[in-house]
């Protein structure tokens, strides 16, 4: 490389409410989104797209050559929780499940990331977050 290093590492982020609480209204995620996708990014996280359903996040991110998935996974969570619990939007204490899933996605195939992230109340009309992880699952271990 003459120019320089470049890197294009894209990652699919999920991570769900603890216990599967459906405490994140329609209303909530239209405010949530950007504020979480603005704090990420003054913390240097790429933030792509984000969307979700009632109990869980999506998030694509562009990874920098610094950055390791589980701290920006516990950054995103933190910034997340740190802001549902000090807006007093719900009337509980928040907080999010222990794990995430993460998927590469190639660069080829952005749009079509950014596409599914952006269906997500619609897909999640029929289908569960466990059901959706299968689907997830199921592929990888195609590919293998």
């Amino acid at each position: 490389m003459q120019d320089g290093t470049h890197t294009f590492v894209y990652v699919h982020l999920i991570w769900a409410t603890a216990n599967r609480e459906k405490t994140l209204s329609p209303v909530l995620r239209k405010v949530l989104f950007p504020s979480l996708k603005q704090s990420a990014t003054a913390k240097g996280i790429q933030v792509v797209n984000i969307n979700g359903a009632d109990d869980h996040i999506h998030a694509l991110i562009k990874l920098m050559p610094v950055q390791q998935v589980l701290e920006v996974v516990k950054q995103l969570k933190s910034i997340s929780e740190n802001w549902l619990n000090e807006s007093k939007f719900l009337n509980l204490p928040f907080d999010w499940e222990a794990g995430y899933a993460a998927y590469s996605v190639s660069p080829s195939t952005i749009d079509k990331s950014v596409d599914y992230l952006n269906w997500q109340e619609e897909y999640h009309k029929t289908r569960t977050l466990d059901e959706e992880l299968a689907v997830f699952n199921k592929m990888v271990i195609q590919s293998i």
